[in-house]
């Protein structure tokens, strides 16, 4: 396999990529300037040894502070700033930056890794699950949570997950105390977190429920 093979090979690896993009990526690099492929090479090595992913929310961050070993937090949970009172539920990271541009949610995150489809028979092998009781736990028995926020996608993938992890949190012993809730249905059935605008994101959190 030639060079320009493999790496089409690699970029049809990339999500939603397919043989022709991933093959148009391939000559865009090799038209482009010997710079710019020395800046992507860099870059590339720079997030191999800086990139990291949070211990608490599960997301990746690669900043200035991430080589140092005994960080392993982003900085979003390491922000004295933050609400940590509330904790929003999302699928992926893309959602969760998508809700940052916003500017309107200053609590803290735990990103799934995924969703439940229905009729799965080990949900629990989809998402985080283990790791957001065990979170969830943490935060109750430091006294600190107050709200879970499920900000799910609006499809059936994203109900059948929130009716999920509910039961499953539920029997965690002081989750009586929290109050659960979701965000508004002023989302678009269907909607993709990641795509949510301003205006629309601030409705639903508003009149979430």
């Amino acid at each position: 396999m030639n060079s320009i093979d493999r790496l089409t090979e690699l970029f049809m690896r990339f999500p939603g990529i397919g043989p022709k993009q991933a093959r148009r990526f391939v000559y865009f690099l090799l038209r482009e300037h010997s710079h710019y492929k020395e800046q992507l090479i860099k870059a590339l090595e720079e997030l191999k040894f800086t990139g990291k992913q949070c211990e608490l929310c599960f997301r990746f961050f690669g900043d200035k502070y991430a080589q140092a070993e005994d960080i392993t937090m982003c900085d979003i949970c390491r922000s004295d700033a933050r609400d940590t009172t509330i904790l929003m539920i999302v699928e992926k990271e893309l959602d969760m930056d998508a809700i940052e541009k916003t500017g309107s949610y200053n609590g803290l995150y735990f990103i799934l890794g995924g969703l439940v489809p229905p009729l799965t028979e080990k949900p629990s092998e989809l998402i985080r699950i283990r790791e957001l009781t065990s979170r969830i736990h943490a935060s109750i028995k430091d006294s600190e949570l107050k709200e879970i926020i499920f900000a799910l996608p609006v499809t059936d993938f994203g109900d059948v997950t929130t009716e999920y992890i509910e039961k499953t949190i539920k029997q965690i012993v002081g989750i009586e105390n929290i109050t659960l809730t979701k965000l508004a249905r002023g989302l678009s059935s269907g909607l993709e977190l990641e795509y949510v605008d301003k205006n629309t994101f601030d409705s639903a959190l508003l009149r979430r429920n």
